[in-house]
């Protein structure tokens, strides 16, 4: 029985390629969304929940599984449980030593967020005189802050503690997100007492490649601490250097208007709180996170933990963390911790959620945002506490954001 052969014109031949490339592409898609936690696809991938993660809880008492439901709020049981006990109630007890000036009440911002164009900043106007020098030989960017001028608020005796607050960013262009701005350090001047022109004259050195200096930025901003220590951001200016065409050993000295700050949402964290009074233990259940902004994009390789701190008045109580998860831009937790906290004392305490990151080559831990929770609070912040007041023994889940501070 003769062969028959099988013919193909140049369109059939075309369309096999065309199947072929199709189906290359489908595979890179699959590996890149495999492999990379920041790809859209990444929360379907059936292989997300093996990786591997290097985070070892702490004191562990037992665990049970948590239902959430896609809600802003809500009640679930505890995840694993962490005992934080703190019997230091002779100072929280005792009359609170809040400065009558500090008018920048947390009651005027939302989920105890700082430095938002909603809170009201009470700056009018200020100009910040500062300069920017490159040495190209030993490859250092030197920023001095030299003074604010022309400094005007709503109320002075409002702002008692004023510092300048610097930070460096570099932009990197990445596929699929354009361009990246990715924090790098931080500086702060030091604090000075309040006047119409904030004398500072210090100088800051940083050491940036002459290949990448172009690619940075720096954001300088005139900042406070209110009456919880909470830092509050009251104006900023930003430079990009690119602009500035620094040659060697040449000071460029700037003068900037300070603006209103914009608040920048660095991501989510899904808190429950539960109070039994009889037991008068407070429980923290710290169940997952969401990232917008990450620290590391560029090595695709994120450690974060969440730290919980109970305050009182400014100051902290008790300070716990939940364990580190790896290479995940949405991490979950489900790590709940117990303070032994009295019924009569829920309305002077709060507690301060903060997201560290950090990569696994570089030890030092970046602050991704931070959050605060409690009566003092206004929005959401306040409501979410007072929702656990009034339904004790059942926790209450909300979605709180976090704000780059």
């Amino acid at each position: 029985m003769a062969e028959e052969l099988i013919t193909l014109d140049v369109w059939d031949k075309l369309l096999i390629l065309a199947g072929v490339a199709l189906l290359m592409v489908l595979v890179i898609i699959t590996l890149m969304c495999v492999l990379s936690p920041y790809c859209c696809l990444f929360q379907y991938c059936p292989f997300r929940d093996k990786t591997p993660q290097d985070g070892k809880p702490l004191m562990t008492y037992g665990s049970t599984d948590i239902m959430l439901e896609p809600r802003h709020s809500g009640r679930s049981r505890l995840g694993s449980l962490k005992e934080e006990e703190s019997s230091e109630w002779s100072d929280a007890s005792a009359k609170s030593s809040r400065d009558p000036r500090r008018a920048l009440s947390p009651n005027n911002m939302a989920n105890g967020s700082i430095g938002s164009k909603t809170s009201g900043s009470p700056l009018q106007d200020g100009t910040l005189h500062f300069s920017l020098k490159y040495d190209k030989f030993d490859s250092n960017l030197l920023i001095k802050v030299i003074e604010i001028a022309d400094l005007k608020v709503d109320d002075s005796t409002t702002i008692i503690s004023p510092y300048v607050r610097i930070r460096l960013y570099k932009s990197q262009r990445q596929m699929f997100y354009g361009a990246v701005e990715n924090f790098e350090s931080e500086f702060k001047t030091r604090i000075q007492k309040f006047k119409d022109v904030l004398m500072f004259n210090e100088t800051f050195r940083t050491a940036i490649a002459p290949t990448s200096i172009k690619h940075f930025s720096v954001k300088l901003q005139l900042c406070d601490l209110d009456k919880y220590s909470r830092k509050v951001v009251l104006g900023e200016c930003v430079v990009k250097i690119k602009r500035l065409h620094l040659e060697d050993f040449e000071e460029k000295v700037l003068q900037e208007k300070l603006r209103v700050p914009i608040e920048e949402e660095a991501g989510e964290v899904t808190i429950g709180l539960n109070y039994l009074p009889t037991a008068e233990k407070l429980y923290i259940n710290v169940v997952k996170m969401k990232i917008y902004k990450t620290q590391n994009r560029i090595q695709n390789v994120l450690d974060t933990h969440i730290k919980v701190v109970l305050m009182h008045d400014g100051k902290p109580l008790k300070k716990t963390k939940t364990g580190t998860k790896s290479e995940d831009a949405n991490p979950e937790f489900d790590e709940t911790f117990a303070f032994d906290v009295p019924q009569p004392e829920l309305e002077n305490v709060y507690i301060a959620i903060s997201a560290i990151c950090s990569s696994s080559e570089d030890s030092d831990h970046k602050l991704l945002g931070r959050l605060y929770i409690g009566l003092p609070f206004g929005g959401q912040a306040q409501e979410h506490w007072r929702e656990m007041i009034h339904s004790p023994r059942n926790q209450v889940l909300q979605i709180h954001k976090l704000t780059e501070q």
